[in-house]
């Protein structure tokens, strides 16, 4: 099956200026298709195909007018969404605020209702794909994540109930679960030797690239997935059984 011949061609990609969600834009681009990007800032780099929107993600209003713009700028309703925006905060428990708690939550977790509750308003049918972490899997005793680990979770369990409810409507919903992937959100590049240590351990002995994640991303809004709902798929490099 030719993937690029069933990929759809209106994307919505959050977070879409940097690191994943840019990769992400990038191959529905270079595929033939237009992406509309959010962000709270502006990409560095314009492109054909591209049509830029800065947005909060986190406040309903916003949201939805940046959804409702898209159907215009897209010339007609998206045919898949891919959420990569997020946040990530490196805090033991002992030591995380309620104020970074619920900053943490909220982008990552009300953040990821607030595009699945928008896309299902103005899609008719497609796909939806959520970013969770393998974070939700697995604690991490080097790098203490609490607020993080229960945002990416949560978009685990959301993920499942949202394939429930659109699936009647031919709407999939997916969630992908990135490892170490090569992104400035990558805090181990501060840490010397920490990279060498850990890519040591994984079965393909490299960390990831934001391309490896667009591709995961790509083949679940493709219709080469089409019997794929509900599902959480890592891209870790073999992480979670390492």
């Amino acid at each position: 099956m030719d993937l690029n011949a069933t990929l759809p061609r209106r994307v919505i990609v959050t977070g879409a200026s940097s690191g994943i969600g840019r990769a992400v834009g990038d191959a529905v681009i270079d595929s033939g298709g237009r992406v509309y990007g959010l962000d709270l800032r502006a990409p560095a780099v314009p492109r054909d195909g591209l049509v830029s929107r800065t947005a909060d993600l986190t406040d309903p209003a916003a949201t939805a007018a940046a959804f409702d713009d898209a159907e215009s700028a897209l010339t007609g309703p998206p045919d898949a969404v891919v959420h990569c925006a997020g946040v990530y905060r490196w805090r033991p428990i002992s030591e995380m605020t309620v104020a970074e708690w619920d900053r943490v939550m909220r982008i990552n977790g009300t953040g990821s209702f607030l595009v699945a509750q928008a896309a299902a308003r103005v899609m008719t049918r497609g796909a939806i794909v959520l970013l969770s972490s393998v974070a939700y899997g697995r604690g991490d005793a080097a790098e203490p994540c609490v607020a993080y680990s229960a945002s990416k979770g949560a978009i685990v369990s959301l993920t499942q109930q949202l394939a429930v409810e659109l699936g009647p409507r031919g709407i999939r919903v997916n969630a992908v679960a990135p490892g170490m992937i090569d992104t400035p959100m990558l805090t181990l590049g501060d840490t010397p030797g920490a990279v060498a240590a850990l890519t040591e351990r994984l079965p393909v002995q490299r960390l990831g690239e934001p391309a490896d994640v667009a591709a995961a991303c790509l083949f679940l809004i493709s219709e080469a997935s089409s019997y794929i709902t509900g599902a959480t798929i890592p891209v870790d490099g073999g992480y979670l059984i390492s």
